[in-house]
């Protein structure tokens, strides 16, 4: 009884084996291409609007999707009044391997920048 158990364990070690090289060989347990963002867009005058809106842009992206932006394009930067700016953007959120677009608008006020931001919807280009 005891040859058959170690016999049986060798046989099953030298099976898991074989097949372990064999996914080796053909590549299936190769790693993922590495995910690689653009770089981020220059930013548009008036630079400290621009550059406080994506700012918190990318801090709002953490706290409400918990995903990090390392990449942004602006879309439109336009005066709203004399010291009131609207920037729209994109910014590509990378969370789990995953890479999702999304879509900001930010208006810089009295109170500081207020952020609007979502992921684009599916199926849109």
């Amino acid at each position: 009884m005891q040859r058959i158990t170690v016999l049986l364990g060798c046989v099953l070690l030298a099976v898991t084996i074989g097949v372990g090289l064999r996914m080796a060989r053909d590549g299936r347990m190769a790693l993922p291409p590495a995910v690689t963002l653009p770089p981020d867009a220059p930013l548009p005058e008036p630079k400290a609007v621009t550059r406080e809106c994506v700012t918190h842009a990318r801090w709002n992206l953490a706290k409400l999707y918990g995903a990090e932006g390392p990449s942004h394009r602006f879309v439109s930067v336009t005066p709203v009044t004399a010291q009131i700016w609207k920037v729209r953007g994109e910014l590509l959120g990378l969370k789990n391997g995953r890479v999702t677009l999304y879509l900001y608008e930010c208006l810089n006020g009295p109170g500081g920048p207020g952020v609007n931001i979502h992921p684009r919807p599916s199926g849109t280009p």
